[in-house]
Order: C-alpha cells, then structure tokens, then sequence
C-alpha cells in the first residue's frame, strides 16, 4: 500500500464489524453455489436460518452490486462472504481495490480455523474511480501473499 497521507488516513478510518456467530455461524453449511462469493447490500444481510428451497432466494434478495455514497459522503459495503475453502488460520483481511488494483479500504480481522463464513461490513471514505468497478475480497495471508477466499465486484458511484 502506497504510504501517502491520502491512503494511511483512508486504511485508518476503514470500519469493519464482525458478526462470526449468528447468521453467519448458522449458514456453515451452504450450498456449493455460494463458494468464493460474496452477497453485498447496502443493509446487513440476513442470512436465512435454515436452507429450504427458498435460501438462495432470500440471499439474491438482498444482493446488491451498485453502491451509492451516504449521508457523510462514504460508501458502506455490508456483505457476507461463504469462503471457497476453510479458513486455515486465525487471521483474514478484507480489502476493496481500485480498478489500478490498489487498496481503498482495507482491513485484518482474526477469525477461527475452519470458519467458512464472514458477515461484516466495510467503509470506503474515497476512491479516485467513483463510477468504475471496484472488488471486494476476503482472503487470508500465506507467505507474504494474500490467499482469496471469496470476492465479488462492486459499483461504488
């Protein structure tokens, strides 16, 4: 990450909330179609407490690709990730990239081996691409690199 002000004050103002238990505890075992992506929304996504025929539905519901700013001019991307593999450590990062692939918000968060789930948001305070596409990943680290457990493209206008 580039050490300008600009995006030290933007990886410090980055707010990320974890919800490890709940919903995403309950959705553990989700279907195969939910591997390495991510269900984004502009309001905390509900994951269905149990996965009848109309789970995936539900989840669709409330996806959403395109993000407008709030009242205080920053994007927030709530979301729930289902990890295409298990975590296999304790530590996980959450980033959202710039078309240039550089970070706008980032985060570490500590997790538990084997979670295969991630309900969060993340705020963006400033992009230099407004109206492009952005992706938001959650990955672990692994010899310096990061590992992507699940991504998805979003619109932040």
């Amino acid at each position: 990450m580039n050490s300008t002000p600009r995006k030290a004050a933007l990886a410090l103002s980055v707010l990320v909330c974890l919800a490890l238990g709940g919903a995403a505890a309950q959705a553990q075992g989700f279907p195969a179609s939910l591997k390495g992506k991510i269900i984004t929304s502009n309001q905390a996504v509900e994951v269905p407490a149990t996965q009848g025929p109309k789970f995936l539905k539900q989840l669709q519901k409330q996806d959403r690709k395109v993000f407008n700013k709030d009242e205080g001019g920053k994007w927030v991307v709530h979301f729930c990730a289902f990890f295409n593999k298990a975590l296999p450590g304790e530590a996980m990062g959450i980033v959202v990239l710039d078309e240039k692939k550089e970070p706008v918000a980032s985060a570490e968060v500590s997790g538990q081996k084997g979670q295969t789930t991630l309900s969060a948001d993340i705020v963006v305070d400033s992009t230099e691409f407004p109206g492009k596409e952005h992706k938001l990943q959650i990955y672990y680290p692994k010899g310096g690199k990061p590992v992507v457990l699940a991504e998805k493209k979003i619109l932040l206008k």
